[in-house]
């Protein structure tokens, strides 16, 4: 695996990652819960812009593409990759990620369950960012669904 075939998987995935560790810290640790939002939206705010930057602009076509078999039984795969509109759509969905965690430093919506509120944020981050480089019709509507889970007080 190299950069260029990993590189979209590693930047959309980190959120999930972050909020599995999120999950493991003691409710009690608010500020360590909100930090943790900012470092993780961070860090893949960093990734996303590094492959905007290493992006050719001058390409017609999809790039930093991998495409591996995912579910035979149904002929789905793992297709995933970014052209010149999904990008900036791409980057903007790790930047505003990162200025809602920023917020979250000082303000979490009610019912106040921060360590609930920053995990969901992190799953709604994959799955935004997923919609704009999946290239397989289940694979979408994976990601698609991941936007769509909410907590309920």
């Amino acid at each position: 695996m190299t950069w260029e075939n990993s590189a979209i998987t590693i930047t959309t995935f980190l959120p999930i990652v972050g909020a599995l560790v999120i999950l493991l810290v003691p409710k009690e640790r608010d500020r360590l819960v909100r930090g943790l939002g900012i470092v993780v939206t961070a860090i893949a705010l960093v990734l996303a812009a590094a492959l905007a930057i290493g992006f050719d602009y001058g390409t017609d076509g999809l790039q930093y593409v991998l495409d591996v078999r995912w579910i035979d039984a149904i002929g789905a795969r793992y297709h995933v990759g970014i052209d010149g509109i999904s990008m900036p759509l791409y980057v903007l969905t790790f930047l505003l990620s990162f200025l809602c965690a920023i917020y979250t430093w000082t303000y979490v919506p009610s019912p106040g369950r921060t360590k609930a509120f920053v995990a969901l944020m992190l799953l709604l981050e994959t799955g935004m960012a997923g919609t704009f480089i999946a290239f397989d019709l289940i694979l979408f509507f994976v990601f698609w669904e991941l936007v769509l889970v909410r907590c309920t007080s």
